[in-house]
């Protein structure tokens, strides 16, 4: 792939966050955001994403979701910064 300033990142996200349409938010601004990645629900009620692209995109994506849709009640959001691998040709939501 090469881009220089490839960084990636997990993000977890609790708080009511399930059946509120929050991977379907996530999807959307990652795609607005360029990023590759995917989204999904963990059994203990949070909803992670795991994003590679532009570290200042990945800022700015992490700002949305700190946000979240609507309907969502978002009681912490945390960032781990993590080794690129380059390995996702797109961003999915995960079942």
């Amino acid at each position: 792939m090469g881009e220089k300033n490839l960084s990636r990142a997990k993000i977890r996200i609790r708080g009511i966050v399930q059946g509120v349409g929050f991977r379907y938010f996530i999807l959307q601004r990652a795609q607005e955001c360029r990023l590759k990645g995917y989204t999904m629900n963990l059994p203990g009620g949070e909803v992670e994403a795991v994003v590679e692209g532009d570290k200042v995109f990945i800022e700015d994506f992490y700002k949305a979701v700190q946000r979240g849709p609507s309907q969502a009640k978002i009681s912490e959001t945390n960032i781990y910064w993590e080794e690129p691998k380059g390995k996702f040709r797109t961003f999915e939501i995960k079942r």
